[in-house]
């Protein structure tokens, strides 16, 4: 804490952030009303986030869709039904009028010319084509051909977007329609703040958009959180300004999360492994129906990791497939992008299983780390069926030589979990003949 600092009092940043959001969210709320198209694309980009007001922009109140019937027969009044339908809850008499106007409207529109010479046509609004795609979708067993109509449109190569931002929003309504062209988008290349904070909510938060090297999200999200506090973005629209709130939101809370959670936390998670199984249920067979959940693979290991990690890292990623070296494809058990990190799950059925998994983590250690730059470190996991607690501290110290395993954690099968029966492998002919032993 800096002199300037007090305990309890927010710093410089802290009150210009304060003061940004409170701006942008001003900008939202004046486009907050039922069936505004602006607001219900800001509405849209910022889901479920909770703002300082509460939402009214649902037009699927009967009284508005009485009164607004006249905006039906044209494209911007039937992008508004679209969102209606996906994104609010409305009575069975609501539900039904809206589809009624959409199974009249959306016909004729696919008769109209989507390329007007003047430019003045849905494709060319983002609130237009993002309604217009959650519609037809709503639609879908109503008027089949609608959608596949607005796909085609949205692949027409007389689509020429005027604009970054707008070839984005075009980029979401395909991907809402289950289609896409792969936009390339250099996010390096991007210097209008709005524009870096669509790229970031289609890469985070609707997911349209693959940034996969966790580098050049850092770096984006580093510019754009600066951008967002010290550049004067005047009164953007609602959308404008909803894409650039949810990306503070985003960043400010990924931010905590890089705070409070590390690699350091996933090694304690880990670590208590064997505490967490004293409620792994295993019952005698004294009850009436005893329940047994038998531990017999490493498949069943890497489950129980799922559900202890899951809850507390959210971009956990369950066989992460990484780049090829040479001749070999690498596939982790978990990783974690936001941490680089990738964790390797082992199961031990014998003591002389630990020297075979200090090869192969050798080996993988070597495929997983090299030329894979989202990931740079690994974390190793072993469950040992054979309680072969002499082995552990030779296996851990050995793997902990290398520079990029974070942690090695081995646990042992708890006492009330049965070592689990296998039947030997029968000998072929051959090698009864020989005397050879059991596999």
């Amino acid at each position: 804490m800096t002199e300037t600092e007090e305990p309890g009092r927010a710093t410089p940043t802290g009150h210009l952030l304060a003061a940004q959001t409170a701006r942008l969210e001003e900008c939202i709320r004046r486009a907050n009303a039922p069936g505004n198209l602006d607001g219900l694309l800001a509405h849209h980009i910022l889901s479920r986030r909770r703002l300082s007001f509460d939402w009214d922009v649902n037009p699927l109140a009967p009284a508005w869709l009485a009164d607004n019937e006249h905006r039906f027969a044209h494209s911007h009044g039937l992008a508004v039904l679209g969102y209606g339908l996906a994104g609010f809850s409305s009575t069975a008499a609501s539900q039904s009028a809206a589809r009624k106007h959409l199974t009249a409207g959306l016909p004729a529109l696919m008769r109209k010319n989507p390329f007007q010479h003047d430019g003045v046509t849905f494709v060319n609004d983002p609130g237009q084509i993002i309604g217009l795609a959650l519609a037809v979708n709503s639609m879908q067993d109503d008027t089949p051909r609608a959608r596949t109509w607005l796909a085609e449109v949205l692949q027409d190569p007389k689509l020429r977007p005027a604009n970054i931002l707008l070839s984005l929003f075009q980029e979401h309504a395909r991907r809402i329609l289950g289609t896409t062209t792969a936009v390339a988008v250099d996010a390096r290349s991007i210097r209008d703040p709005v524009e870096a904070a669509c790229i970031h909510w289609l890469t985070v938060s609707a997911r349209d958009v693959p940034l996969t090297d966790q580098d050049e999200l850092r770096r984006l999200q580093s510019r754009l959180l600066s951008d967002i506090l010290l550049t004067d973005t005047g009164q953007p629209t609602a959308p404008r300004a909803a894409l650039l709130l949810e990306a503070t939101a985003q960043i400010v809370t990924a931010s905590i999360d890089e705070t409070l959670l590390s690699r350091t936390h996933v090694g304690v998670l880990l670590s208590r492994f064997e505490a967490a199984m004293r409620q792994w249920r295993y019952d005698g067979d004294d009850l009436d129906n005893p329940i047994k959940w038998p531990i017999t693979s490493e498949r069943e290991i890497q489950n129980i990791l799922w559900l202890m990690l899951r809850p507390v890292f959210d971009d956990l990623v369950e066989e992460e497939t990484l780049r090829r070296l040479g001749h070999s494809t690498y596939r982790a058990d978990f990783g974690i992008p936001s941490l680089a990190l990738l964790i390797e799950v082992k199961y031990a059925r014998k003591a002389a299983d630990f020297k075979t998994f200090e090869k192969e983590i050798y080996d993988d250690y070597i495929g997983y780390l090299a030329g894979n730059s989202s990931y740079r470190q690994m974390t190793v996991f072993i469950y040992d069926e054979s309680s072969s607690v002499q082995e552990h501290d030779t296996t851990r110290n050995a793997l902990l030589k290398l520079p990029d395993i974070t942690d090695v954690i081995i646990v042992s099968r708890p006492s009330h979990i049965p070592k689990p029966k296998r039947t030997p492998r029968r000998r072929s002919r051959n090698q009864q003949a020989d005397g050879a032993p059991d596999a």
